[in-house]
């Protein structure tokens, strides 16, 4: 191939659109949030405009609903460029019209000063662009609203698109709006400065640091280009690790409790075996709870009767009589509910559990629910030990 058709294939490259990642339902969801928020905005904006002028206005608040509802968790979409970026490009609009009579001039001013000043005051919102010439450019009936074309129908139309964004993009679970509402959450014991992304050594304040250091607007936020390096580090990490799942670290077959297990039997079992925990099953086994020994250090941490040692030994014992006032059996006292994995889930699904959910012991089920072994945090660092060493596949051992 000659290097004028390399030069034409990659010109005609630059024009074929990048692959769609978007999910059919989003796109139809979009759609339909876009449809009820115009139609709202043309009941309103109708009660202060003539039929003729209301395209200068519904023209930039359609080019909002693509925003705010295709999308949300945009910087440009957010509400604070949604509101300041039509609000103060009105203000400019009408203002330079009053100023400069020549209408081609004035068009011209008022969507260059709108697009500085929403740079500058940090409400950048493309369509504030077509509100600042609407003002400029419509007809008599908008040039005689002066500054109250701002609350009518501009500031109204803002409120009623800015109602049904913050109630639509929050009802549906895969939206949040603002989009400072998907931002993961600190626990007491960090900071923000000290969550690391991706086990990569990259924080926040570097990710804000790289954006700046190009100096352009990008529409991302740092928590969309952090969740784009978790992601696709995990994808890099699901890659190299190949297939290991949960069922090829597990410690298998363990030994378990039942609903009516008694609880001294079930400490006896644990302290044989040197565990911290069994997972607790019904007569099928499957997982209905999980007795750790922080379940039954919660009975006696409250009481000041004797040692530690003397207070578990109390009541670990069962009682004499026929009534109790604590739990006896392993089901009484099991935490309910535990989080489990299946055997095929690939090893990279756990550190979020780990991380997230303050587990240590998961129970690992079949594709029938039932029991089949328990991974813990020791099982996982020797898979990716022994994968790091590239020495085969990694023995499993009973957990400790």
């Amino acid at each position: 191939m000659s290097s004028n058709q390399h030069t034409l294939a990659g010109v005609l490259r630059a024009f074929v659109p990048d692959p769609d990642t978007v999910s059919l339902k989003e796109k139809v969801i979009s759609g339909l949030a876009g449809l009820v928020g115009i139609g709202l905005i043309m009941a309103v904006s109708a009660q202060f405009l003539a039929p003729r002028d209301l395209p200068w206005v519904v023209a930039s608040m359609g080019a909002s609903a693509v925003l705010l509802f295709a999308v949300p968790h945009g910087p440009l979409s957010q509400p604070w460029n949604f509101v300041g970026g039509h609000l103060i490009s009105a203000f400019l609009g009408i203002t330079i019209a009053h100023l400069v009579p020549d209408k081609v001039l004035a068009s011209g001013l008022a969507v260059g000063v709108a697009i500085s000043v929403m740079y500058i005051t940090r409400c950048l919102h493309p369509p504030g662009g077509a509100t600042a010439l609407s003002a400029v450019a419509s007809g008599p009936a908008v040039h005689a609203l002066g500054y109250q074309y701002m609350v009518t129908p501009i500031l109204i139309n803002v409120v009623v698109m800015l109602s049904w964004a913050l109630f639509i993009n929050n009802v549906l679970a895969s939206r949040r709006y603002p989009e400072k509402l998907r931002r993961p959450q600190v626990r007491p014991d960090e900071t923000e400065a000290g969550l690391v992304v991706a086990g990569l050594g990259v924080e926040p304040r570097d990710l804000d640091y790289a954006m700046r250091e190009l100096g352009e607007y990008i529409d991302l936020s740092v928590s969309d280009l952090r969740a784009l390096i978790e992601l696709t580090a995990a994808h890099a990490a699901r890659r190299e690790l190949g297939r290991l799942t949960c069922g090829q670290i597990m410690t298998p077959d363990p030994v378990f409790a039942e609903y009516d297990t008694p609880v001294e039997q079930a400490w006896q079992r644990m302290g044989e075996l040197k565990v911290r925990a069994l997972p607790v099953v019904d007569h099928r086994r499957h997982v209905i709870g999980i007795l750790t020994i922080a379940d039954f250090l919660r009975q006696v941490r409250d009481s000041n009767e004797g040692t530690l040692a003397e207070r578990l030994r109390h009541f670990i014992q069962p009682s004499p009589g026929l009534t109790t006032d604590k739990p006896e059996f392993a089901g009484h006292l099991m935490t309910r509910d535990p989080v489990v994995v299946k055997a095929d889930e690939h090893v990279m699904d756990l550190f979020p559990i780990y991380l997230s959910e303050g587990v240590h012991h998961l129970p690992v089920v079949d594709e029938t629910g039932r029991l089949v072994g328990m991974v813990t945090p020791k099982d996982l660092l020797k898979a990716l030990y022994g994968q790091l060493l590239r020495c085969g596949p990694v023995v499993s051992g009973q957990s400790v």
